[in-house]
């Protein structure tokens, strides 16, 4: 097994990012209310936060401050799930009654909507540790509005009374929802009347640190996250800029490479994601990191996205990282079966004790140094 604290430093960055360095010198400093708000969009190494995510975020609020959870979609929850903040759709406990899951690849942040018929609910619980502050102090219900009226309740806890909340209008809206009396709650959301189509959450508090909002779908390839559809552009990018960030980390190409997706295609929708961000959040930080390649069969090799993506991504000075640089050139000896297992046995994903410790120190430092590789030293480079 490989320890994280064997892993290389990141590398200068192609532009730093002094923006972000800045803020996090702020924080360590005491700095009140400083804040760091970091997206992550991707597929299941991003969405099934036990991978590396929560760990990533658990390190990152320890030594600079916890802002909030950020952005908590009904179809993957939070980047902080399964510890701090526990939903899931695979437990009736957390989502239950009759609700209609869409299909990947909508125009929602996590690229999924649910749409709920009466006596539907959702449930969002909080669990205070040493290092996370579970308070919240703004809330909001994001929702896709229809042209019609719906209603729902909710209550922040099983004793509390519920309180209505109406859902009107066309497109992309949000609701305020009142703020919890205390720091450990359990949030339930229940369809009244009508057939809301529901986004997420949107949850804060007024503490300085960082706030990871976790825009990642199991299965979702570049094209989940991008169509070549100008209604689609304008519902995404209506819902995305309702979600504060000042850092983008975008890792797909692992699903695009299951599919065969051909890799210019997986260029085309990586631009026309990376455009979308651009005119909601101009001056956020573009950071693009290339999964390592694994022992699945696949038609094409990471290496030949990465070809295309990295020239693309300097010539628009975006940060570009490839996760081939700290597992290794040779893919069969992180395999399941190698000398030093980094991969599970479904040959796709990331134990988490190992291969998921490594991408979380490897995030790590590329946030807080402001890295990435240099042009030749790894990606494309690697066979």
């Amino acid at each position: 097994m490989v320890d994280v604290d064997d892993v290389r430093p990141v590398p200068a960055p192609v532009v730093e990012v002094r923006s972000s360095r800045d803020r996090l010198a702020a924080m360590t400093k005491g700095k009140a209310g400083e804040v760091l708000a970091i997206s992550v969009i991707g597929d299941s190494y991003s969405a099934g936060q036990d991978f590396y995510l929560n760990a990533l975020t658990q390190h990152l609020a320890k030594d600079f401050g916890f802002a909030g959870p950020g952005y908590v979609g009904f179809n993957h929850g939070a980047a902080l799930g399964g510890t701090n903040f526990k939903y899931t759709r695979s437990s009736k406990k957390y989502f239950g009654g009759d609700w209609d899951v869409s299909s990947l690849g909508q125009a929602s942040p996590d690229s999924r909507t649910v749409t709920g018929q009466a006596g539907a609910f959702l449930e969002v619980d909080s669990k205070e540790t040493a290092s996370i502050n579970t308070a919240i102090t703004d809330a909001k219900l994001l929702y896709l509005g229809n042209g019609k009226t719906s209603e729902m309740r909710y209550r922040w806890t099983p004793s509390d009374t519920w309180q209505p909340l109406t859902l009107a209008g066309s497109g992309v809206q949000e609701v305020q929802l009142s703020i919890p009396a205390n720091a450990e709650w359990s949030l339930k959301l229940e369809v009244v009347k009508g057939a809301p189509t529901l986004f997420g959450l949107w949850l804060a508090n007024n503490q300085g640190g960082v706030r990871v909002s976790k825009l990642a779908a199991s299965g979702g390839a570049s094209g989940d996250f991008y169509k070549n559809d100008r209604l689609w552009q304008t519902q995404w990018k209506a819902i995305v800029s309702k979600i504060p960030a000042d850092v983008y980390l975008i890792m797909l190409g692992g699903n695009d490479q299951g599919f065969g997706v051909k890799p210019n295609d997986y260029l085309e929708n990586m631009k026309g994601l990376v455009r979308m961000i651009r005119e909601v959040h101009p001056a956020a930080s573009i950071n693009v990191i290339l999964r390592q390649d694994t022992t699945r069969s696949s038609a094409y090799p990471m290496s030949e996205y990465a070809q295309v993506l990295e020239p693309w991504a300097r010539s628009e000075h975006i940060v570009y990282s490839s996760l081939q640089c700290t597992f290794g050139p040779d893919f069969k000896r992180y395999a399941n079966d190698g000398p030093t297992p980094m991969i599970g046995p479904d040959k796709i994903h990331p134990i988490p004790g190992s291969g998921g410790r490594l991408i979380a120190d490897y995030v790590y430092r590329l946030i807080v140094g402001g890295g990435g590789e240099s042009p030749g030293q790894c990606g494309s480079a690697l066979k």
